[in-house]
């Protein structure tokens, strides 16, 4: 293991010395990832994606997400995973606060509609229907001069009371 620490080390050090500004940002999106976890008991991915959400009064709840390299494919857009990771995430974060319980994913569907590009992308979510077991929620994911990058909905299973 001590070997692995000292790579690792090394790695780093090389990587925020003489690396390139997309190779230090991935650093600097691990270390924010692993400080969500520490601080927020949250998955990985919230803090790769720097997920801060925020209820308003209407019901929805919004993300506002800086893209970064950590989203992109190889074309330069977002990633389309990474778009839908987005939208579970914001319906998610929805479905859970409007019924106060913790939730996963049943059924989700997606469309693209734009590539994702420019410098940020706001989710939002909001509840279409609250069952007993079940959750059905709405999203729409614009960018930042609000051209709609993806639309969907999806289905939350009800697990126990947050």
């Amino acid at each position: 293991m001590r070997h692995d620490q000292e790579a690792m080390l090394q790695f780093v050090k090389d990587t925020l010395e003489s690396g390139s500004e997309e190779d230090q940002q991935i650093l600097y999106l691990a270390r924010q990832a692993v400080e969500y976890m520490r601080e927020r008991k949250t998955a990985y991915i919230s803090g790769f994606l720097g997920l801060q959400g925020e209820y308003l009064e209407d019901g929805t709840y919004r993300f506002d997400v800086p893209i970064t390299p950590f989203m992109m494919n190889r074309l330069g857009i977002v990633h389309g995973g990474m778009t839908a990771t987005l939208a579970d995430s914001v319906m998610g974060s929805a479905a859970s606060r409007a019924t106060g319980y913790k939730v996963v994913t049943t059924e989700m569907n997606v469309h693209y509609l734009s590539p994702g590009t420019g410098e940020r992308l706001i989710a939002t979510a909001s509840v279409l229907r609250r069952g007993r077991t079940r959750c059905v929620c709405e999203c729409r994911i614009h960018n930042e001069k609000g051209r709609l990058v993806l639309a969907g909905t999806g289905a939350f299973q009800l697990i126990e009371p947050r």
